[in-house]
């Protein structure tokens, strides 16, 4: 069976057009003797014209026809055919049945064009089971001709439905055809379904540009299924995408902050491990600029101190290990007077900068040996080292 056949005389003729589209009648090829000139554009073989019980026009091929793939098509598939010519031309658009595409490497059930010949989209109606990588080399065949494609079913659950632009149909209350799979819209952070649409007005969406098939990178909320290809809006697709811009600078941000705060943590880590070596180092030096046997010293780093960790004479301190240079301009009048110690010429330089005018800066040469010193008694107002590592990275406040 078959809607298309080719004239000796009048070339291509279409049985369900009313002139046959080459403006003849029915009556030119039904019953006549003797038989009209019709050959299959497949196998040439001779056909004839027929009318079914339901008063569906159509070709078949006469007794002793070779294996052809024309005649083995359904009728299921050719009245599925003629829906979607008749769809596409109520959509605006001219639809011809059974176009071969160059060199026959493809043929399309209708292709739909555009009148002033901007475009072309095949129309396929696929009822019989397939491989989802067979249909999907089908349709980029017809893409390397520079042919769009939509795939349609009415079969439940094609497995190649969302492989491929496809959709899948469904009878509507007065008998005409419905898109009730294939369309969506992003709701922000995901994909759900679309509306169920006429498929004269879901054609005249494609035709004009309106939906278009789409590649989703986001996932899909029920009861959309989780199929790659869907038809929808270029204004969700641009919101897909402006989400995806977003999240992937947050995630950016996040990924600094997190280096951020590693960075930070090595170098509150470091910095106590200076303070530590220089413990001894320091109370050797305020002995002997001093004279004084003994030298208390805070147990931890203090914020009073620049995140430094003092050196007292008694009561009074004396001088400051490694001060935080960033943190010296709010502890300026605690460390006026004192000297402040560091482990190396750049500490100096940056600590010097912030430090008053003329107070001295001294480098000492860390100790490996940490030795057991006298510890200061701990005033009231005093933290221990996690609770400044805490201060420090901030993350008491957050």
């Amino acid at each position: 069976m078959a809607f298309r056949a080719v004239h000796e005389q009048w070339g291509t003729v279409f049985a369900h057009l009313p002139d046959l589209g080459c403006g003849r009648s029915w009556a030119d090829v039904h019953r006549v003797r003797p038989p009209a000139p019709l050959r299959c554009d497949e196998c040439r073989h001779p056909m004839r014209a027929k009318v079914s019980p339901t008063k569906l026009r159509f070709f078949a091929h006469a007794p002793g026809a070779p294996d052809c793939a024309a005649a083995g098509e359904s009728l299921a598939h050719h009245l599925l055919k003629l829906e979607l010519a008749t769809a596409a031309r109520a959509a605006g658009a001219e639809a011809e049945m059974e176009v071969r595409g160059p060199a026959g490497a493809w043929r399309a059930d209708v292709m739909a064009s555009d009148p002033a010949g901007a475009w072309r989209i095949a129309l396929e109606a696929q009822l019989s089971p397939i491989p989802p990588e067979e249909i999907q080399a089908r349709a980029a065949r017809m893409s390397e001709d520079g042919v769009r494609s939509v795939w349609f079913s009415d079969r439940p659950r094609p497995p190649w439905l969302g492989r491929v632009p496809s959709v899948r149909l469904e009878r509507g209350e007065d008998g005409g055809l419905l898109v009730a799979e294939g369309l969506a819209k992003f709701a922000g952070d995901w994909w759900e379904q679309g509306p169920r649409a006429p498929l004269t007005q879901f054609l005249q969406w494609v035709f004009a540009g309106r939906v278009v098939p789409h590649r989703r990178k986001r996932p899909v909320s029920y009861p959309l299924e989780p199929r790659t290809v869907l038809w929808t809006a270029p204004s969700y697709i641009r919101a897909e995408n402006a989400f995806l811009l977003e999240a992937e600078r947050r995630a950016r941000e996040d990924e600094q902050r997190r280096r951020q705060q590693e960075q930070h943590r090595a170098n509150i880590e470091a910095l106590l491990e200076r303070q530590a070596a220089l413990r001894g180092p320091a109370v050797r030096f305020v002995r002997e600029e001093t004279g004084t046997t003994l030298t208390p010293f805070a147990d931890e780093p203090d914020p009073a101190f620049a995140m430094g960790v003092p050196v007292y004479l008694g009561d009074r301190p004396y001088a400051v290990i490694c001060p935080v240079a960033g943190r010296m301009a709010t502890a300026r009048d605690r460390l006026d007077g004192l000297v402040l110690i560091v482990a190396s010429e750049t500490e100096q330089r940056r600590v010097a900068a912030q430090a008053a005018p003329k107070q001295r800066v001294v480098v000492l040469e860390p100790d490996p040996e940490i030795p057991a010193l006298i510890p200061r008694q701990a005033q009231p107002d005093s933290i221990m080292v996690r609770q400044a590592v805490t201060h420090m990275l901030g993350l008491d406040r957050m």
